[in-house]
C-alpha cells in the first residue's frame, strides 16, 4: 500500500503539469507598404515614327480640314482625328506648317504639333532648326526650349548663331533670337541668357513660363555668376528681371548669398522679386503672383533665414 503512495506521487512529481492556453491578440491591419517605382524617362526619337499607306491618305484628309476649317466643328474634328493618329503625322504637320499662307491655319496646325509630342520628340525638332521655312524654325525653337536636352546643343548654337546674323539685316525675323536663346539656355549653355533678361525685362507675363523651363537646365554656379552681373541697384527693372532669372537657374550656395541681402529692399517690386527668386532657388517653386507690402514683408524675413 505504501509503495503504491509512493510510485504515485514519484509519477506525479515527473510529469509537467500542461502549459496555461494562450490567448491570441488580435494584430491591428497595416495599410501595406506602397513602394514607389522609379519612371523611366521615354527614349528620345531619331525619326518620326513611319505611317503605312491608309495612314497617310487618313493624315492628309485630316489635316486638310484643319487648314480650311469651313467651321469650328471641321477645325476640332480634323484636329481629333490627327491626334488620335499620333506622332506618325508629324512629318506631314511639319511640312503644311511651311507652306501655309493664312496664320490662323497655321496656329491651328501648330496646335496639333503640340497635342501630338513631346520630350521624346526634342531631337526632332531640333533637327528643324535650319529649316528654311521662318514658321518652321521658330516653331522648333521653341518646342524643343519646352524639354531640356543637351544632345540639342550644337544644332541650338548655330540656329542662335544664324538668327544674331538675320538681326542685322533687312530679313529681320521676329523673336528668332529670343526662340534661339531659348532653345540654347534648354540644352544646358548659358550663352543666350542676356537676350533672356532683355526680353524678361520688356514681356515678362507672355515669357516667364517659356523662359522659366528652358532655364532649368543651367541650375549652377556658372549661370548665377553670369545673371550675377544683369543686377543693377541703379535700375529697378532690370534686378527684378534678373531675379526673375535666378529663381529658375541659381543654386542656395551660388545665388543665395545674391538674393538675401535685396530681401530688404524697400521696394516691394525688388523684395517681391527676391522672394520668388528664393522660392525657386530652395523648393523650386513657381512665383506667386502678387503680394501686399506687409505679407512680402513677412515672407521676406522668413526666407532669410532659409537663405
Amino acid at each position: 500500500m505504501m509503495l503504491n503512495l509512493l510510485l504515485t506521487a514519484t509519477l506525479s512529481l515527473a510529469t509537467p503539469s500542461a502549459p496555461p492556453a494562450l490567448t491570441l491578440l488580435p494584430v491591428p491591419a497595416q495599410d501595406p507598404v506602397e513602394v514607389e517605382e522609379e519612371v523611366e524617362e521615354p527614349a528620345p526619337l531619331d525619326e518620326w515614327p513611319a505611317a503605312d499607306k491608309d495612314t497617310t491618305k487618313l493624315i492628309s484628309k485630316e489635316l486638310g480640314r484643319v487648314r480650311k476649317a469651313g467651321t469650328p466643328a471641321m477645325a476640332a474634328g480634323g484636329r481629333e482625328a490627327l491626334i488620335e493618329i499620333g506622332d506618325s503625322a508629324g512629318p506631314a504637320l511639319l511640312k503644311a506648317l511651311a507652306k501655309e499662307r493664312k496664320e490662323e491655319a497655321r496656329e491651328r496646325i501648330a496646335e496639333v504639333l503640340v497635342d501630338i509630342t513631346d520630350r521624346r520628340h526634342s531631337r526632332l525638332f531640333a533637327a528643324e532648326f535650319g529649316s528654311k521655312s521662318e514658321h518652321v524654325r521658330l516653331f522648333a525653337l521653341e518646342r524643343a526650349s519646352n524639354f531640356p536636352d543637351p544632345a540639342i546643343r550644337e544644332l541650338a548654337e548655330a540656329a542662335y548663331a544664324a538668327a544674331e546674323k538675320r538681326v542685322d539685316t533687312k530679313k529681320e525675323i521676329k523673336h528668332e533670337l529670343y526662340f534661339a536663346a531659348l532653345a540654347l539656355c534648354s540644352s544646358g549653355s548659358i550663352e543666350g541668357l542676356d537676350v533672356l533678361h532683355a526680353r524678361a525685362l520688356k514681356d515678362w507675363g507672355k515669357c516667364g513660363q517659356q523662359v522659366r523651363a528652358a532655364i532649368e537646365a543651367l541650375r549652377g554656379a556658372e549661370a548665377s555668376e553670369r545673371v550675377a552681373s544683369l543686377l543693377d541697384e541703379n535700375d529697378r527693372k532690370a534686378t527684378v528681371a534678373a531675379l526673375r532669372l535666378l529663381a529658375g537657374c541659381g543654386t542656395k550656395e551660388s545665388a543665395g548669398p545674391l538674393v538675401k541681402p535685396l530681401l530688404d529692399s524697400p521696394d516691394n517690386s525688388i523684395r517681391v522679386a527676391a522672394i520668388n527668386a528664393a522660392r525657386g532657388i530652395v523648393d523650386g517653386d513657381l512665383p506667386l503672383d502678387r503680394l501686399p507690402v506687409f505679407e512680402a514683408v513677412e515672407l521676406a524675413n522668413k526666407w532669410k533665414a532659409r537663405l
